[in-house]
């Protein structure tokens, strides 16, 4: 018969998780915050961290508190089920990748409009903007309507910016607002986004090369998962006395150390699959 737990064991697990249902109360209550900018790299691991998920993890440590009666094990199986979706399950960087084809579509949509017609700077913007790909619609859409409502193409060009967040965008609308504020010769934009587009293509490309590199990664952490949590079970409830040291307050402070390696290398392999971009270049408008 496995050995319970002390009373006070079990009476800070539950004040743990008790605590954790209560943080997702007060979040579900509290006003929505301001959307941010997205970021070019792909989020933390806390980044997006919503009630429903802190529910699921107070409910996955207490059945696992219950079945186990180990205390550090139900605190990993909590941490893990509110961090799955940062852990095995991200498809940000995916989006993100969409997100920079996206910007090369719409610069090469622009690069050929400008080289096969007479448009200004300002109507090819608009042009290509009604036509946008399905990655950057929102930020095309919101750039037609506010010129529409009469806003400065400078100012319309400085929020797109902000809105399509990528060191390459900035670069582009730049030389836009060199451009439309007359800094700068109409003639030199053609072969500025041609070659910015090109840089777009080939960062598309490095970035397909490294998702098959973090394919590779993601499927490793995802059996470090998978075989810890089957070996942890099996040894739970197949081996007799062996594991019933760590029944103990005293033995479960030194699952610590184990729960923790595996954590690290779980942690590890999830910061292999980081892809980050260089810093965003801000783009300011001209003064008038």
């Amino acid at each position: 018969m496995v050995a319970m737990l002390s009373p006070v064991a079990l009476g800070a697990m539950a004040s743990l998780l008790v605590g954790i249902a209560a943080v997702a109360a007060v979040r579900s209550l509290a006003p929505a915050p301001v959307p941010a900018a997205p970021s070019a790299s792909t989020p933390g691991m806390f980044a997006g961290l919503d009630r429903r998920r802190l529910v699921a993890a107070a409910v996955a440590g207490f059945v696992v508190l219950l079945s186990f009666r180990w205390l550090m094990l139900a605190v990993v199986a909590a941490a893990l089920v509110a961090l799955w979706g940062r852990l095995v399950n991200d498809t940000r960087a995916d989006d993100e990748r969409r997100r920079i084809e996206a910007v090369a579509v719409w610069l090469e949509h622009l690069r050929d409009t400008l080289r096969g017609s007479s448009m200004a700077a300002e109507h090819a913007l608009e042009h290509v903007a009604r036509r946008p790909p399905p990655a950057i619609a929102g930020p095309m859409e919101a750039f037609v309507q506010r010129r529409r409502r009469g806003l400065r193409t400078e100012e319309a060009l400085t929020m797109l910016a902000d809105d399509l967040a990528h060191p390459t965008a900035d670069a582009a609308i730049a030389a836009l607002l060199l451009v439309v504020s007359g800094s700068t010769g109409a003639g030199r934009l053609y072969r500025t986004v041609d070659s910015l587009a090109g840089a777009a293509r080939d960062e598309v490309a490095a970035r397909e090369r490294v998702d098959r590199t973090r394919a590779v990664y993601r499927s490793s952490m995802k059996r470090l998962i998978v075989i810890g949590a089957l070996l942890v079970a099996y040894l739970r409830f197949a081996a007799g006395d062996l594991l019933r040291p760590y029944d103990t307050p005293v033995g479960q402070l030194l699952l610590v150390l184990p729960l923790g390696m595996w954590a690290g290398c779980v942690l590890w392999l999830r910061s292999m699959c980081r892809y980050d971009l260089p810093e965003r270049g801000r783009v300011q408008m001209e003064a008038s």
